[in-house]
């Protein structure tokens, strides 16, 4: 699945989840993939508009977190969305401590590999669709060992062999 969709169907589950934040007046810290980077956590809270955004690249404060939420309460706010990434420490001790902390109702849900599940773009149906009518035509001039990619903007046939040749930049 392309970023977008991880992001969109990240996006899809914390809309509902702020309903209920909102509804109910509780914090949730909603665990994300990014167990060794946070650029998909901070795509998912930048646009979520998240209250926090807690990523495996940069250490947070427990204690700043929560007076920024009891701040924050004292002056009118119900909720909160903390979105964190898996690889930022433990979300479910992280929500305990806030709820100790701040003695609000904090709730934990963990999106994990939701996020891989979920109907395929728009864009990556008509790649799929671009893709296979490329194999076809590759089969029928009789073309072996070869997969179908992407380059830039253009589909482009490789040689299976050549993968494991080359390093990943």
């Amino acid at each position: 699945m392309r970023r977008s969709g991880l992001v969109n169907t990240a996006l899809f589950a914390i809309d509902r989840i702020r309903d209920t934040a909102t509804s109910l007046e509780r914090i949730f810290v909603v665990e994300v993939m990014g167990r060794k980077r946070g650029f998909l956590t901070l795509e998912v809270g930048l646009a979520e508009g998240a209250e926090f955004i807690l990523v495996p690249e940069i250490e947070y404060s427990l204690q700043a977190i929560c007076g920024k939420i009891k701040q924050g309460r004292s002056k009118g706010k119900k909720s909160e969305i903390i979105v964190m990434a898996e690889g930022a420490g433990n979300s479910a001790t992280l929500a305990e401590q806030i709820k100790r902390e701040t003695g609000y109702d904090v709730r934990l849900t963990i999106l994990g590999h939701i996020q891989r599940g979920g109907p395929p773009t728009a864009r990556s149906r008509s790649l799929g669709n671009q893709f296979g009518a490329y194999a076809v035509e590759l089969l029928l001039e009789g073309a072996k060992k070869s997969m179908v990619g992407i380059e830039g903007r253009k589909i482009v046939s490789v040689d299976l062999d050549t993968p494991g040749k080359k390093e990943k930049n």
